[in-house]
């Protein structure tokens, strides 16, 4: 027997490990996109905002009538933009959604070989452990042997 413990199902266990990092990674560049479409949407609602104000200051002062058309067009564009950005938002969440649950999922499967792997090397130390007494046994045994 030999002294030093080796896994049989090492390798898939770190296969499945990077598997579940590779998961995480994804998931964490998921959430990055997802926290920048939400500041660019809050950034196209402060820009409509700020196009009513302009909106008035224009109107106050003298103003021409092509600026005064200008500002319903964008604001228009924004908004369609905003929907634009909401539905694709909504397509991230959706996929950040799926993606929890591939990460879920590996890291279930990994945990399955990290138990079998603890459970393995418990029955190793414990044959290990067994043969050790065995041995002491023994000797203890040709000890009493000899000295008779």
């Amino acid at each position: 027997m030999s002294n030093k413990y080796k896994f049989k199902l090492d390798g898939l266990l770190k296969l499945r490990k990077f598997k579940e990092q590779q998961l995480k990674v994804q998931l964490g560049e998921l959430v990055k996109e997802i926290s920048f479409v939400e500041g660019e949407i809050a950034k196209a609602h402060a820009h409509i905002d700020e196009t009513y104000t302009a909106q008035e200051d224009v109107i106050s002062d003298e103003a021409d009538g092509r600026m005064i058309r200008f500002f319903p067009y964008y604001l228009q564009g924004k908004r369609e933009d905003i929907k634009a950005k909401e539905s694709y938002l909504f397509a991230l969440k959706k996929k950040y959604e799926i993606k929890l649950g591939e990460v879920r999922e590996a890291m279930g499967e990994a945990k399955v070989i990290e138990k079998m792997k603890e459970n393995d090397f418990k029955d190793y130390k414990s044959k290990r452990d067994k043969k050790m007494q065995e041995n002491i046994e023994e000797l203890i045994q040709i000890r009493r042997e000899v000295r008779k």
